[in-house]
């Protein structure tokens, strides 16, 4: 491959050098050979520089190839941009797919569980697609194992098939990512086509085809009658390019999205042959797109010739109009050609992902009745170092107790995104996996809103309330709150913290729930397992946690300790501890 990376860059420097051979011959021999001269070095002007762009493009491919192998699996890029990575899940979602056995992680959820900055460990996309959909994947696990058993056997493939994985992440790297614009506004896009208008350009193409052939017959005599023609030409091309103005680096994606769609469509792999099929069968629908996107927009060294063929057959607005039919015309399916080319991605992403975890597992799903969860070894995805932690819970819920900082948080995000990356990408970061299919909730990162003069407490009130009304469904929920109603009063946080951890129980659910009430903890012995966090304290290194789960409830607090480590005033510390002792 590197020798054949030599030989395009060699004959890309020949055919760049006959170019400009060709242009100074051909103004240096003009006058004196006579008018015929010009056409004939115009013509091979074009043709060499032509051929030099094919081979320099050939040889940017061959480094791109070598590149995607030699720094697998390491993150192609790691500029992300999330407003534009949300944009398809926000857009679309899972209805326009008409996907059924998914469950939706709302925002406080995916707020709670940093989904944003877990796709940043996932994700080894070069693609706007592909990122959109490996989000989109990440915040809408399934309820069936079907559809994940075959998710895993392409993820598995691409881990294992260098050769298969490096072709089409090279038609990603391709296609790369959309800076500027917005191709969703083309998908959603209400343009009416003007057909006099249309009209109106077509005939205008087919005077400059008139004019063309003039000059070619009649040579150098006509050209400042050509020159002027074509002037007027440029003056229309520019009046009618800023209609679409807002639109062209979207059209010119969009162009670039078919025809990287169309070479995946020519994979031939058993494992992708569904996936392809879909493809195939979609793709075609716009096949016209790929060539009416050609001469939109440019930026390299064809730059100007492009402009010129715009200028003498107003190829962009013509294109415009006629690809805004064709998308109107088959909406839901390019929706889901997008999807099914952005998925491709998203799943070699994944492969990289498992390339790079020292361990992981995949999970094991239950079809037993009862609302079981079972993980041992568990880690979370964004600790490089995280001690990991088992638990087994059978239709009993776990009310957790511990110090401050001890890892109470830490464990439920862990369990919960475990769960998540089980139903989403078939990965596990823990020694084994057996669990129910659940729907994740949780109330972790609650803060109140100064913008809307909205109370912590009434914040935490919402919260739980969407994990209530959310229960009673067919598929479970797994629901995680962290340190109940901590925004209210003693008494009225225990009264009602006992109501609500039965009423969750009495659904179909099973939740963890942090707290600091050792009243609450004792609590709901029939329906809650207890556990607990804690830790030791030296006089150098102070508060020494091992993170490590136990049994029971934690008796004893760290935040009068933590104050002495910090240095606060002995008078504070030891009066404080004179006041509980005499409680």
């Amino acid at each position: 491959m590197k020798r054949k990376l030599l030989i395009y860059k060699y004959l890309t420097c020949v055919f760049a050098a006959l170019s400009i051979a060709t242009i100074y011959f051909t103004f240096k021999l003009g006058p004196q050979l006579g008018g015929r001269i010009y056409q004939i070095g115009i013509f091979l002007f074009i043709i060499f520089i032509v051929i030099s762009s094919n081979l320099f493009d050939k040889s940017r491919k061959f480094n791109e190839i070598l590149y995607l192998i030699s720094s697998w699996p390491n993150a192609y890029d790691s500029k992300f941009d999330f407003n534009k990575i949300h944009k398809f899940y926000y857009e679309y979602g899972p209805k326009s797919l008409n996907e059924n056995t998914f469950h939706d992680i709302d925002d406080q959820t995916a707020h709670d569980l940093n989904v944003d900055e877990v796709f940043k460990k996932i994700s080894n996309c070069s693609s706007t697609p592909g990122e959109q959909m490996l989000y989109y994947i990440l915040r809408t696990p399934k309820t069936n194992s079907v559809e994940l058993i075959e998710r895993n056997k392409i993820i598995d493939k691409f881990k294992n098939d260098e050769n298969l994985r490096s072709t089409i992440q090279q038609i990603f790297s391709n296609l790369g990512k959309q800076r500027k614009g917005e191709i969703f506004n083309l998908f959603n896009t209400e343009t009416v086509v003007n057909k006099s208008k249309v009209l109106l350009y077509n005939l205008i193409a087919l005077s400059s085809v008139v004019a063309l052939v003039w000059f070619i017959i009649d040579g150098a005599d006509k050209i400042p009658t050509f020159i002027g023609i074509f002037a007027i030409y440029m003056f229309i091309s520019l009046r009618t390019a800023s209609e679409i103005e807002y639109e062209l680096t979207s059209l010119q994606y969009l162009g670039d999205f078919i025809r990287a769609s169309k070479e995946l469509s020519k994979i031939d792999d058993p494992t992708l042959k569904d996936e392809i099929d879909k493809i195939k069968e979609r793709v075609d629908l716009f096949s016209k797109i790929d060539k009416k996107t050609l001469f939109i927009y440019s930026q390299g060294a064809l730059d100007i010739f492009i402009e010129t063929i715009n200028a003498l057959f107003l190829t962009r607005i013509r294109s415009y109009y006629s690809i805004i039919n064709i998308i109107k015309k088959n909406r839901q399916e390019l929706i889901e050609l997008y999807a099914l080319v952005g998925k491709i991605e998203a799943y070699i992403s994944v492969s990289s992902y498992r390339t790079k975890l020292k361990n992981y597992s995949l999970p094991n799903f239950t079809d037993n009745k009862n609302n079981l969860f079972k993980t041992e070894n568990a880690c979370h995805p964004l600790l490089e170092d995280g001690i990991p932690n088992s638990i087994n819970l059978n239709n009993k819920g776990v009310i957790l107790t511990g110090s401050n900082m001890s890892g109470k948080s830490t464990f439920m995000r862990t369990l919960a995104l475990n769960m998540l990356l089980a139903q989403s990408i078939y990965t596990c970061l823990c020694d084994d996996y057996n669990a129910s299919f659940f729907r994740v909730m949780s109330s972790l990162s609650i803060s109140d809103d100064v913008l809307s003069g909205t109370s912590y407490y009434l914040e935490e009130c919402n919260a739980v309330l969407r994990i209530l009304n959310s229960l009673d469904e067919e598929v479970p929920a797994f629901c995680i709150i962290d340190e109940i109603f901590k925004g209210t009063n003693p008494i009225e946080r225990i009264a009602t913290s006992k109501q609500i951890l039965k009423y969750i129980m009495n659904r179909n659910a099973l939740s963890i729930v942090a707290t600091h009430d050792l009243e609450l903890a004792e609590t709901c012995n029939d329906k809650y397992l207890k556990y607990y966090f804690c830790e030791d304290v030296d006089e150098n290194e102070g508060l020494i946690f091992d993170f490590k789960l136990k049994e029971g409830i934690c008796n004893t607090g760290n935040a009068i300790k933590l104050l002495s480590y910090l240095g606060y005033p002995n008078e504070i510390i030891n009066d404080s501890i004179k006041d509980i002792s005499s409680k």
